[in-house]
């Protein structure tokens, strides 16, 4: 069976992150789940990229240079894993400049799931916001399913692993067996029909 590649995407940028400690997690997951599976890991934090302007579209602008080599590490990615955290009842920022700033095919019909992350009982609004407008320059292809993980500091942190844990792992890896199976699936037609430079924009 052919490698494949998942990339994970955490939206947070706090020193001490749940949604991070949560893609470890997930990168855990995915590396026990299939042998065949490697994982790239892109925390925002760490990644420090600056707020979209129209420098993106310039040649030989420093933004131009400074994003090729995350655009290529993307690009070389065959579905996502998308961590959002809820700020104040919102994807955070800096997750939405990152999608606005993947108008270069780099996500462009590749599966997605979307695990969101709540300190409280939410969650929910992440969701719904990824799937609005998250995905319309970008085409970014969001799984059917999505993951909420509240009260998220309890989680995957106990030994024994309490219930819930075993609950929600059990759905994590429900959803990621599909995610890299979707994501396989998919390469081909990627391949055969994608025309970014006909169609570069959604409607």
């Amino acid at each position: 069976m052919s490698e494949l590649k998942i990339g994970i995407i955490v939206g947070s940028i706090r020193e001490k992150s749940e949604s991070g400690r949560i893609g470890h997690y997930i990168k855990e997951l995915l590396e026990e789940l299939d042998a065949s599976v490697s994982v790239e890991y892109f925390a925002l934090r760490d990644l420090e990229i600056p707020l979209w302007n129209e420098d993106k579209w310039k040649s030989g602008s420093e933004m131009k240079a400074f994003w090729q080599p995350i655009s290529d590490c993307l690009k070389s990615c065959d579905g996502f894993v998308v961590i959002s955290p809820e700020w104040a009842g919102m994807v955070p920022p800096h997750l939405k400049n990152f999608l606005l700033m993947c108008d270069g095919g780099e996500l462009a019909h590749k599966p997605a799931q979307i695990v969101a992350v709540s300190s409280g009982t939410g969650g929910a609004y992440p969701v719904a916001e990824l799937r609005m407008s998250g995905y319309k320059n970008n085409f970014i292809w969001w799984m059917p399913d999505h993951v909420i993980l509240r009260q998220v500091e309890s989680l995957f942190s106990s030994d024994p692993a309490s219930d819930l844990d075993g609950r929600l792992m059990a759905r994590l890896v429900y959803a990621l067996t599909f995610l890299v199976e979707t994501s396989r699936a998919m390469a081909p037609v990627r391949q055969k029909h994608q025309n970014l430079k006909l169609y570069k924009n959604g409607m």
